[in-house]
C-alpha cells in the first residue's frame, strides 16, 4: 500500500531479470483523485548493468552439476554472450543415458546447435536435428545467444535472428543427465581431456534457467568442476583486424629500407576470388612484388627491370571466408611464400631483393561489372582489375546493370567531331579517341566478355560520301591493331553498304547509303 503522506517518497527494492542487478525504484506522487486513487510516476535511478565474464583458453571447461529434481523440467533457458578468438569450439553441451544430446558449437565462424532425441523408436523428423545461424561470428566482437527448450518446441536466437523449430512426436531433449558442460566436452580420466575441440574464447552472463553460471564458478560453489585454465577477465585480443570498406582502401606500413631481405606476415579472409593483397616497390629501381589473389589462389608476381614477371602460386580455394595465415620472405636470390603452415612454395633463384620503405596493403578491386552486379550494386561508376589483379592496374569504368552486366570503358573526347572537307589527294584525320583504359586493359576486358560491341557513326550533311573514282571509300578508321575498316555503325565489314542499305530503308532507293543522296539535311 502507498504511505497515507502524499508529500512522502517511497522507496523499495526490486529484483530484476539477469543480467541486470538489484537496485531501488522511486515512486513520486502525483495528485489524488475524488475516487481515492493516486497518480504517479516511477524513476529508476540506481539500475546498473551487471556483467561476469569467463575465459576459456582451448583447453579448459567448466562441467555445472544440476539439482537433481524429481520430475525433469518443462522448459530449459540458456542465455549467454560469446567473444571468439578462434573459429571452431564447442560452447554448451549435456547429453542422456541413451545418446540423445544437445551441443552448440562454433563451426568456421558459424554458430551451429545439435539436437539428438537419441531415441530411434521416433520418425527421421524428429531424429538429429542441425540449426545454423550466423557467419563470421569469430571476429572478437560480441554476440548474444538464446536457447529455449520446451518439451517439442525449439527457439534458437543468435544476435536478435531466431530459428524455430517444431517436433513431431514425443521429444527427449529435455531427458538429460543433471550436469552441462560450457567451454568443451570434458572427459575425466582419460588421456585426451577433450574428445572435441574447444572453445577459445570469452563467455559473459552465462545464465541456465535463470542461474548465474560465472558467479558459482567465481565462489567456487561445489556445484562447479572447472577443468584447465579457467580465468575471469577476458582479455584484450593480441592483434586487430583491419577491414577494407571499399575497393579504393589500403593500408600504408613502413619497411626495412635498404635491407637485403624482404620479411612480411599477415592472416586475411575475403569471399574475393581475386584482388590485391600486397604491394612494394624495391629500392634503388629493382622492381617491384604484387601479391593478390586469382581464381582463389594466392600468386606471387616479381616484377625486376628487363627481365619477364616471376611468378609463384600457392593454396587454393582461399576465397572461402575464413581466416588464412601467409608468410612472404625474401633474401638475396632465394623467396619463400607459405600459405596455411602446410602450402610451401620452392624458392626462385637469380632475383636480388633489396627492400623498399612501404607496403602496401589491400585494393581488393573487383575484376568485373558482373561482380559488382552479383554482390547488389546499382549502376554507376567502378574501378575495376580485369586481368585478375596481375600487372595490369585497376582504372575506371561504367557498369551498365541491366538483365546482364555491361561494362562501359568511356574515352575522353566528344561525342561528335565535325570533319570539314579537304583537297583531292589531301586526306584529313578526324580525330584519335583516348580511352580511360590501355590497350591492354580492353583486351582484358575483352576476354572476360561473352558480347562486345564497339559503334562508330558516320553522319553528313550537303554532301556526298567521299569516294575515289574507282569507289574506293575515301573515310575510314583504324582499329586496335591498325587494321583499315571502311563500314560504319550498324553495319558490317566488306559488306559496301551503310545500314540503311542493309535493311532496305535508304531515302532514296538508288542508292545504298543516306549520304550518297546528297540531300541538304543530316
Amino acid at each position: 500500500g502507498f504511505p497515507g503522506n502524499t508529500n512522502a517518497d517511497s522507496v523499495v527494492h526490486c529484483r530484476l531479470q539477469p543480467p541486470f542487478e538489484a537496485r531501488f525504484l522511486r515512486f513520486l506522487p502525483l495528485a489524488w483523485n475524488p475516487r481515492g486513487r493516486i497518480g504517479m510516476r516511477i524513476e529508476v535511478y540506481g539500475c546498473a548493468y551487471k556483467s561476469e565474464v569467463v575465459y576459456f583458453d582451448g583447453q579448459s571447461a567448466l562441467l555445472y552439476k544440476l539439482d537433481k529434481k524429481p520430475l525433469k523440467p518443462v522448459r530449459d533457458v540458456i542465455s549467454l554472450k560469446f567473444k571468439a578468438i578462434q573459429s571452431n569450439g564447442i560452447l554448451l553441451h549435456r547429453e542422456g543415458q541413451h545418446g540423445n544430446h544437445i551441443t552448440l558449437e562454433l563451426i568456421k565462424g558459424k554458430l551451429v546447435f545439435f539436437l539428438n532425441s537419441g531415441n530411434a523408436k521416433l520418425p527421421t523428423t524428429v531424429a538429429p536435428v542441425t540449426l545454423t545461424l550466423g557467419s563470421l561470428l569469430d571476429d572478437q566482437h560480441w554476440h548474444s545467444v538464446l536457447i529455449e527448450l520446451l518439451d517439442t518446441q525449439v527457439n534458437f536466437t543468435v544476435d536478435k535472428h531466431t530459428h524455430h523449430f517444431q517436433a513431431k512426436g514425443e521429444s527427449s531433449y529435455l531427458d538429460l543427465n543433471f550436469e552441462i558442460s560450457f567451454g568443451g566436452i570434458p572427459t575425466p580420466g582419460r588421456a585426451r581431456p577433450f574428445t572435441r575441440q574447444s572453445f577459445h574464447g570469452c563467455l559473459e552472463n552465462l545464465y541456465y534457467n535463470g542461474v548465474d553460471v560465472t558467479e558459482l564458478a567465481k565462489k567456487h560453489k561445489p556445484q562447479i568442476l572447472m577443468m584447465g585454465n579457467v580465468s575471469f577477465s577476458c582479455p584484450q585480443p593480441q592483434t586487430v583486424p583491419v577491414t577494407f570498406l571499399s575497393s579504393r582502401s589500403y593500408l600504408a606500413l613502413p619497411g626495412s629500407s635498404g635491407e637485403d631481405k624482404v620479411s612480411v606476415t599477415f592472416q586475411f579472409r575475403t569471399w574475393n576470388r581475386a584482388g590485391h593483397l600486397l604491394f612494394g616497390e624495391l629500392q634503388r629501381g629493382s622492381g617491384s612484388f604484387v601479391l593478390f589473389l586469382k581464381d582463389g589462389k594466392l600468386k606471387l608476381s616479381l616484377f625486376q627491370p628487363g627481365q619477364s614477371p616471376r611468378n609463384v602460386t600457392a593454396g587454393a580455394g582461399l576465397n572461402d571466408g575464413q581466416w588464412h595465415s601467409v608468410s612472404l620472405s625474401a633474401k638475396w636470390s632465394h623467396v619463400n611464400v607459405v600459405v596455411d603452415d602446410d602450402t610451401a612454395v620452392q624458392p626462385l633463384v637469380a632475383v636480388l631483393i633489396d627492400s623498399g620503405d612501404t607496403y602496401y596493403f589491400g585494393a581488393l578491386y573487383e575484376q568485373s561489372c558482373e561482380a559488382h552486379k552479383h554482390r547488389g550494386n546499382p549502376s554507376g561508376l567502378y574501378y575495376i582489375d580485369a586481368d585478375g589483379s596481375g600487372p595490369l592496374g585497376p582504372f575506371l569504368v561504367y557498369c551498365n546493370m541491366t538483365d546482364a552486366a555491361w561494362t562501359v570503358v568511356r574515352h575522353g573526347g566528344p561525342d561528335a567531331v565535325t570533319v570539314r572537307g579537304a583537297p583531292s589527294g589531301h586526306p584529313r584525320s578526324a580525330v584519335s579517341f583516348a580511352y580511360a583504359a590501355g590497350a591492354g586493359q580492353v583486351r582484358a576486358v575483352v576476354s572476360l566478355a561473352e558480347r562486345c560491341e564497339q559503334r562508330l557513326a558516320l553522319r553528313c550533311g550537303t554532301a556526298r560520301r567521299p569516294d575515289s573514282r574507282d569507289g574506293t571509300p575515301l573515310s575510314w578508321w583504324v582499329g586496335r591493331t591498325n587494321e583499315t575498316h571502311t563500314y560504319w555503325g550498324g553495319s558490317l565489314p566488306d559488306a559496301q553498304k551503310c545500314t540503311c542499305g542493309l535493311e532496305g530503308n535508304c531515302i532514296d532507293s538508288q542508292y545504298y547509303c543516306n549520304c550518297d543522296a546528297g540531300r541538304s539535311e543530316w
